[in-house]
């Protein structure tokens, strides 16, 4: 299976499109921003280890890393990434990651955005549990992901390295209607 049929994003504002390369400057830009990464477990030290995320529609298959841009519908600016990574074909699973700049926060962007990929993921990529995972003092993913429907499972503890210290994570999923 190949990811060719897209998600869409129903938001008046943004759309989701392939990552570009002109993309990865300002995504980096706002991920090493403090107000981001400090609820996160990014620690983005180089541009250059943004390029896995590049569009490669050859790549995309069922068990790869699959993310995508959240962009102005005016522009085609990015102001965020959202996609799946720990994709497994075999489990029928994939965790959901999204991320946005701080000028994105608030519009609803997220929600909507983590919506169109769970509902494409269960209708048109054969998933059947879209998981997340939320650092324990990330209350605004936990509210996203809570306004989607998504359950919260329980707390993993020191689940993830968070920039060199064990970081303790909710883990949240929603399992297709169909399952």
């Amino acid at each position: 299976m190949h990811f060719t049929n897209l998600p869409l994003l129903d938001h008046p504002d943004v759309l989701l499109r392939p990552i570009e390369e002109a993309d990865l400057l300002p995504w980096a830009a706002y991920l090493q921003k403090p107000q981001v990464y400090e609820h996160t477990s990014w620690n983005l030290q180089d541009v250059a280890e943004l390029r896995p995320f590049l569009w490669r529609e050859q790549l995309h298959s069922a068990d790869s890393l699959f993310r995508l841009a959240i962009a102005y519908r005016s522009d085609g600016r990015l102001i965020g990434t959202a996609g799946f990574h720990t994709v497994s074909a075999l489990n029928r699973s994939a965790e959901l990651a999204y991320d946005l700049a701080p000028e994105a926060w608030g519009k609803g962007i997220a929600s909507q955005t983590a919506r169109a990929l769970t509902a494409w993921a269960h209708q048109t990529a054969n998933i059947l549990r879209v998981q997340a995972t939320v650092l324990e003092s990330n209350s605004r993913s936990a509210r996203v992901l809570d306004r989607c429907g998504f359950q919260r499972e329980g707390l993993l503890r020191s689940y993830r390295h968070v920039r060199g210290r064990p970081g303790d994570f909710w883990i949240y999923a929603k399992l297709s209607p169909a399952s």
